[in-house]
């Protein structure tokens, strides 16, 4: 329950915090893992930015697009497989000539309404369609600003900016 308000008052304190779902933590099962599978090595085809993805996609869609792990300035829930992947096109702050962000995977140079539009959040779930209880972070590689491809379905699109979609694959572009 702990690990629940933790995250909560984390998750709640962020900008874009309409784009992340809390999941009531229950018991965390230790030894639950991300399958190898979900990570591959063959670069998808097609991909499309977040930002122009997500005013047309539908419940249900299957989606292929791109960007970077980050939007926040933790970007990976700790007990679950959610992360958020920011727009491939949005400028980090450790990108621009001078900016000494300490995190700069959270684009804290960009507005709320910027965040909102260019972030979509990530999840890996199981067989019973919730989000595996183990953290994303270094799974595969996974890391802030890391680029992505995730291929997945889209799991829920709301008017207030949330935007969550079940991964299938993902792929880490060097």
């Amino acid at each position: 329950m702990l690990n629940s308000l933790l995250v909560a008052s984390v998750l709640l304190s962020s900008p874009i915090a309409a784009n992340v779902r809390v999941i009531p933590d229950t018991a965390v099962v230790a030894d639950e893992t991300i399958p190898s599978t979900v990570f591959v090595k063959e670069k998808p085809k097609d991909a499309k930015d977040v930002r122009e993805s997500k005013p047309a996609v539908k419940v249900g869609d299957k989606v292929t697009l791109k960007g970077r792990v980050g939007g926040r300035k933790e970007p990976f829930v700790k007990s679950r497989a959610i992360f958020t992947v920011a727009d491939s096109r949005l400028v980090a702050c450790n990108e621009k000539p001078g900016d000494t962000c300490k995190f700069p995977w959270d684009f804290c140079c960009e507005t709320p309404e910027s965040l909102k539009a260019n972030t979509m959040t990530v999840q890996i779930v199981g067989a019973d369609k919730k989000p595996l209880k183990v953290t994303a972070e270094n799974a595969g590689g996974l890391k802030p600003l890391s680029k992505v491809i995730v291929v997945g379905v889209v799991r829920e699109v709301t008017k207030e900016g949330a935007f969550v979609v079940d991964a299938e694959q993902i792929f880490i572009d060097s």
